[in-house]
C-alpha cells in the first residue's frame, strides 16, 4: 500500500544560481561602457545603478543558507572582484589619467559591500542554523 513519492526540487537551478559571481557583471559593464565610449550620464548610468541594486540584493540572498563549497567559492570571487576592481581603478587613475566618476565609485562600493557583508550573512545564517545564541 505504500507508494514511492518523489518530490522534485529546484536544487539544480539553485546550484547554478549560487555559482554565478554577479559582482563581476558590474566590472564587465563598466569595461564595456569604457571601451565603447558611452556616456554614463543618462540611460547607461541609470541601467548601471539598477544593476548595482540588483547585484547587491542577489549577492545578499545568495550568501544565506549555502554549503561550504559555495561559501568558499563566494569568498574567492568576492576577493577576486575586489582585486580586479582595485587594479582597474588604479589603471584608470594612474595610467589613463582619468578621474573616476560617481558610477565607478558606486560600483566599487557595491563590490566592497559584497565582499564584507556576504561572509557576515553566511556566518550569521550558520550560527542561526546551529542554534547558537538561542
Amino acid at each position: 500500500m505504500s507508494e514511492n513519492i518523489t518530490i522534485k526540487s529546484d536544487q539544480n537551478r539553485m546550484r547554478i544560481f549560487n555559482k554565478i559571481p554577479y559582482t563581476l557583471l558590474l566590472i564587465a559593464y563598466l569595461l564595456v561602457v569604457h571601451i565603447t565610449g558611452l556616456d554614463m550620464h543618462g540611460v547607461a548610468g541609470f541601467i548601471f545603478i539598477g544593476l548595482c541594486v540588483i547585484v547587491l540584493i542577489i549577492e545578499f540572498f545568495k550568501s544565506g543558507d549555502i554549503s561550504t563549497g559555495y561559501f568558499l567559492s563566494d569568498i574567492l570571487f568576492a576577493v577576486l572582484a575586489v582585486v580586479i576592481a582595485t587594479g582597474l581603478m588604479s589603471y584608470l587613475v594612474f595610467k589613463l589619467g582619468e578621474m573616476p566618476s560617481f558610477y565607478h565609485w558606486l560600483g566599487y562600493a557595491v563590490i566592497i559591500g559584497d565582499a564584507v557583508f556576504s561572509p557576515f550573512n553566511s556566518f550569521r545564517t550558520a550560527l542561526r542554523n546551529f542554534g547558537v545564541g538561542s
